[in-house]
């Protein structure tokens, strides 16, 4: 499966900086910042603003089989990387 990396930039209400990458399938690319508001969510985060230029397309490549599965089951795979 080709999923698209979206690497994804936000800076909280708080100042806090957070880094990650949504992956997606070709059918939930239209759903990448909503899937960056769920992910906050999931932290706590519900008001942190995601602009979506902090929501940018970096590359496709093929998913390992775990991401895969995810992907099919919830459309997305949130990455969380270090700043």
């Amino acid at each position: 499966m080709k999923i698209h990396v979206y690497d994804t930039h936000v800076k909280t209400a708080q100042g806090q900086q957070l880094h990650f990458d949504v992956l997606v399938d070709d059918d939930h690319q239209s759903r990448v910042e909503e899937f960056a508001k769920k992910h906050l969510k999931n932290l706590g985060i519900d008001n942190a603003k995601i602009a979506t230029s902090s929501c940018q397309f970096c590359h496709s490549e093929v998913a390992n089989p775990e991401v895969q599965a995810i992907i099919k089951r919830q459309g997305h795979y949130v990455l969380p990387l270090n700043i």
